[in-house]
């Protein structure tokens, strides 16, 4: 079983990394941090964790669990339970997933399964027993499923005052120990163990072990000989808790008698967190490396100020640094020879304070009177990533910042915000920025003390790239949708830094606005929008859903396929159409009650914001009112779209800075037009639309009841739709892969369809409708077919818009070739004044004023503006000029649209 554990590891680490076997390792791997090619490498026969060899440039190392967490995910389903081994799964995951040798564990733990009351899922799950008849136990099966209870304590049980000690640890033995190290969680507390340390655990950082203790006490006073009590190392987690209560517990234990300390990973618990077993797993448990969190924990306990500088400066021999205090930014200054004037003024005042003592504890003794501490910031900030953007090349330091905590005042949280290289690089740039975004902060120190304290929180700076849009980036293979993300088909939910870690990738969304709002269930998806969907707007409203479903994967397809078709749905006021597309925004989570851009009444930037601000979601361009003069600088082009198709820029922009860069965004969506009338783009464009039409057929009190139902759907009841969808990343793209090759050769197949570009457009759509039942299960068979005959009937119609002109200029050209013939010989304003019978001269005004006198009117709502735009795109009669033309009648000039006089041939 093991085997087959390490041949998938071992098979993905050289697919992934281009590592090579060379002995007993792997090496030779690409580093995903410096980008080195041959510094990667691990142990062939264990390869837990990846190391780059570039120790003093890089030494990037990463556990392999956190690399593919679907290999180490599902332990009962590789490691079968058999009457031989009936702890077949919690074994391998003690051993390889947590680094534990199971041996010596025999009997301290069983394999039992799971099953939560309220999801009612299961899981196999590693259970331990404790002190007081309850348990506690890990999930070992895709513990994501369960939220946050990745571990569970037995319910109506109390441990209080106890602690779990390890196999074979009594409380004898434990009274004759030099030293015990109280750790929180059980796994902390068996890695401590297996690396040589006595260690307990409290199971939870809160929980003060005075019965254990008073049990020791008893077993210290029982020994046969005499001798020292064991130390008390509390040594919990990283993190706010843990310091809090190694501070309250160390405190507590010294006033019942006991020599007590602390161990930390860091001094004051910051930094990336690590617990003792991952220590264990990196190799960094050794007696040197307790060493420095022994040190890292009387730091972080020191009563005073002035003790927690001089230990900082014993250990390092620094003369002036930073250091934090009761969450107060301090700087702390040593001098030798300040040290060594207090030495000698002790040893004149009181001399016996010196008596026994050699002259490094003078010395000592000395210093920590010596030393001079100063307030730099009411508060303290560290470093907790940089995030860079890399297409602006460009990026930000996102601090945390504390505020003390003072009593008789409620507690302030934390502030997280971003700051420039340049408020970091002067002392007046970071005092304004820092009070700029937290209230009532003060920075006080100088440039200097800023440029130190930024060096030190900088030495190890973890590095978050962060994107601009919401949804998938295709350089990440992630979906980025708020607070939450998946990639690979796990989801992660965003952590208490405002970024997602999706194995050796660190990740966040760059804004802090949030489009999406979803409210995700991994055990239920809600489809009983569906009935109601279909009974409302029938085939056009599921080929609608199908294009929906298609944005979600738009870069896969315009990765494979190189474009991706727009859909144009349109239809008479009072068909639905906004309220099906308010409707879909809520199955993403969209915030509020949004349908759509339109584009007309948007500036420029603005539309090239929106279509950038997004990934794999759709970009809906609603209709305004195209009734209305426009002026030509905020008109906008259809046409400008064009290279959306391909998923290239819309819009490019200049780089403020000196140099003459500029940023092209690629189109990462998919473009949904909704309007009354179609889009009177020009030939090219209408080639890269499919257009859906809605009208009032069949509409009635069915319909109308069934329209009603989706309008009292809750975002919150639906929005978890996306996340189940692209969950099934890889085998809808499969799916779609299927059916695109089928498709694509029905429609290149079907009579009269010769455009290559409309049939894969069309292929596209009715693919995905396809792959959509993956996800939506309860489709009808008939509404789907009726929904891919649509497609056809779609791809027919855009084949005839393709090789005629847009339907409002060949209705012009029938209302103008039926008022031109009823033209009288002799009359001298005739409608067409061009002499030359090769060319129409055409004067709008004249033909508006005769239909208006005819009963009719120009064909469609933009009336003269729209028919300008769209009479210059005309493929039968072509636009030749705008000028003044001498009426062949009556010899006036008059200004005119002059065409080519070919003969319409109207279908």
């Amino acid at each position: 079983m093991r085997d087959d554990l390490l041949r998938d590891v071992t098979a993905r680490l050289k697919a992934d990394y281009g590592l090579k076997r060379e002995g007993a390792y792997l090496r030779k791997g690409k580093c995903p941090q410096c980008g080195a090619k041959d510094s990667l490498y691990t142990p062939a026969d264990h390869p837990w964790l990846l190391r780059c060899g570039r120790l003093n440039s890089c030494a990037w190392e990463q556990p392999t669990k956190a690399l593919y967490p679907e290999i180490f995910d599902d332990w009962s389903r590789r490691y079968r339970v058999t009457p031989e081994r009936p702890n077949a799964a919690a074994d391998a995951y003690l051993e390889y997933a947590r680094g534990f040798q199971t041996k010596p564990l025999a009997g301290a733990y069983a394999q039992e399964l799971y099953r939560d009351p309220n999801l009612g899922i299961m899981s196999a799950a590693v259970r331990f027993p404790l002190p007081g008849g309850g348990w506690w136990q890990r999930l070992i099966d895709q513990p994501g499923r369960f939220g946050d209870k990745k571990a569970i304590f037995a319910f109506g049980k109390s441990f209080a005052g106890h602690w779990w000690a390890y196999p074979g640890d009594t409380v004898e033995t434990l009274a004759a120990a030099s030293e015990i190290w109280i750790a929180e969680g059980i796994f902390d507390a068996i890695a401590l163990r297996q690396a040589g340390v006595v260690a307990v655990s409290t199971m939870t950082c809160g929980n003060y072990p005075a019965a254990a203790l008073a049990a020791l006490r008893a077993a210290i006073a029982a020994r046969a000989e005499p001798g020292p009590a064991p130390k008390l190392i509390f040594a919990f987690d990283q993190g706010a808790a843990g310091v809090e209560f190694t501070r309250k517990f160390v405190a507590r234990a010294r006033e019942e008698g006991w020599i007590a300390g602390a161990a930390q990973v860091r001094v004051d618990g910051e930094g990336e967190k690590q617990d003792w077993n991952d220590l264990a797993i990196a190799d960094r448990l050794t007696a040197k490396d307790r060493e420095a969190y022994l040190w890292a924990g009387d730091v972080t306990i020191a009563g005073t100020p002035d003790e927690k500088a001089f230990l900082i400066y014993k250990r390092f021999k620094t003369t002036s640094f930073p250091l934090v205090f009761n969450q107060r930014q301090l700087w702390a200054s040593f001098s030798v020879e300040r040290i060594e004037q207090t030495r000698e003024s002790i040893a004149r005042n009181s001399p016996e304070t010196l008596e026994g003592l050699d002259h490094e504890q003078q010395w000592e003794l000395a210093a920590r009177q010596a030393v001079e501490v100063s307030e730099l910031a009411n508060c303290t900030f560290r470093t907790l990533y940089f995030q860079r953007d890399p297409n602006m090349d460009e990026g930000a330091y996102y601090f945390r910042v504390d505020y003390p905590h003072e009593r008789g005042r409620p507690r302030r949280d934390a502030v997280r915000a971003t700051f420039s290289g340049a408020a970091c690089s002067a002392g007046t740039e970071f005092k304004k920025r820092l009070s700029s975004v937290a209230p009532g902060a003060q920075w006080t120190g100088s440039t200097a003390q800023l440029d130190r304290l930024m060096q030190r929180q900088w030495a190890t700076i973890r590095i978050v790239e962060a994107i601009q849009f919401t949804g998938y980036s295709i350089e990440h293979k992630a979906y980025l949708l708020g607070d939450i993300g998946v990639s690979g088909g796990k989801v992660a939910k965003i952590n208490e830094d405002d970024y997602f870690v999706f194995g050796a990738q660190a990740v966040k969304l760059r804004t802090s606005d949030r489009l999406l709002r979803i409210a995700y269930d991994p055990d239920r998806l809600n489809l009983e929008w569906v009935g109601p969907m279909i009974d409302a707007w029938g085939a056009p409203g599921l080929v609608v859903l199908a294009f929906w479903f298609t944005a979600l994967f738009a870069e896969q397809i315009r990765a494979t396929q190189e474009s991706l078709g727009f859909l144009e749905v349109t239809g008479p006021p009072g068909t639905g159409k906004t309220t099906l597309i308010t409707f879909l925004w809520k199955l993403l989570g969209r915030v509020g009650n949004y349908e759509g851009l339109d584009p007309i009444k948007a500036s420029p930037v603005g539309v090239a914001r929106t279509l950038g601000q997004v990934g794999n979601l759709p970009v809906v361009l609603i209709e305004g009112d195209r009734a209305q003069e426009t002026p030509h600088g905020r008109r906008f082009e259809w046409d400008e779209l064009k290279t959306a198709y391909n998923g290239r820029a819309v819009r490019v922009r200049a780089i403020a800075n000196a140099g003459m860069e500029t940023f092209e965004p690629p189109f990462r969506g998919a473009i949904m037009i909704v309007q009354n009338d179609p889009v009177d783009g020009s030939p090219a464009m209408r080639e890269r639309i499919m257009g859906v039409r809605f009208d009032k057929t069949g509409w009635g009190p069915r319909t109308r009841a069934a329209s009603e139902r989706i309008t009292r759907f809750e975002r919150d009841a639906v929005s978890g739709f996306i996340v189940h969808a692209i969950r099934r990343e890889a085998q809808v793209l499969e799916r779609y892969a299927e059916r695109f090759r089928a498709h694509y050769a029905a429609f290149l197949e079907r009579p009269g369809i010769r455009n290559d570009r409309l049939a894969k457009n069309h292929a596209q759509l009715a693919a995905m409708l396809d792959a959509l039942r993956l996800v939506v299960t309860n489709l009808p068979d008939e509404s789907v077919d009726e929904a891919k005959a649509l497609i056809g009937a779609m791809l027919d119609e855009r084949q005839r818009l393709a090789e005629h002109d847009h339907p409002h200029v060949e209705q012009f050209w029938e209302l103008f070739d039926h008022l031109a013939a009823s033209d009288p010989p002799e009359t001298m304003t005739p409608l067409n004044h061009s002499g030359n019978p090769a060319l129409i001269a055409v004067n709008l005004v004249q033909m508006e004023q005769r239909l208006a006198h005819a009963g009719l009117r120009l064909p469609g709502q933009g009336g003269m503006t729209e028919m300008k735009r769209l009479l210059k795109g005309g493929r039968v009669r072509k636009f030749v000029e705008y000028k003044a033309v001498k009426c062949s009648r009556s010899k006036k000039t008059v200004n005119c649209y002059v065409f080519e006089a070919s003969v319409p041939s109207h279908p």
